[in-house]
């Protein structure tokens, strides 16, 4: 009897454990999260304080108001040793990967969409050092305004 007594528990343990799981893919639109984790086709909302490092950002349905959806997430072209990139050379990434990026992402063109913008999240010098040299570009409105509903081309 101990041994099915024991194995109840664990059985229980396992359905707790997956429960958690399960409720936090379900509700991950609503949680808040690393900038880091953040996907291709995630919506969420930038930190409403004036911050030099971004390290959350709060999930949202792309179906609700937010600030800024992914449309690409990639490692920056370079040898693992190199520098740290320079501001023109970010803005280079930003045009060469990040605006193609937009453009297929949304199947429309870039430059015929005066009021959406590309953005890009990078990691710090210190993650850099470390060796994660992934870039988070994303979409959002220049004046600020909520976007609504997926940009995405497969999505309209």
């Amino acid at each position: 009897m101990p041994f099915v007594a024991d194995l109840g528990r664990r059985f229980g343990i396992v359905l707790i454990i997956g429960a958690i799981g399960i409720g936090g893919f379900v509700f991950r639109d609503h949680l808040t999260g690393a900038a880091a984790d953040l996907q291709v086709g995630d919506c969420f909302d930038q930190p409403t304080e004036a911050v030099d490092v971004i390290t959350e950002v709060q999930h949202r349905p792309c179906s609700d108001p937010h600030d800024a959806e992914v449309i690409v997430v990639q490692d920056y072209p370079a040898a693992s040793d190199t520098a740290y990139p320079s501001d023109a050379a970010m803005e280079g990434f930003h045009v060469a990967h990040c605006v193609p990026a937009f453009n297929s992402y949304t199947g429309r063109v870039y430059d015929d969409e005066p009021e959406l913008y590309v953005g890009l999240y990078q990691p710090t010098e210190d993650v850099w050092r470390e060796g994660d040299h992934e870039i988070t570009c994303f979409i959002y409105r220049y004046n600020g305004a909520k976007l609504t509903g997926s940009l995405s081309a497969t999505a309209q």
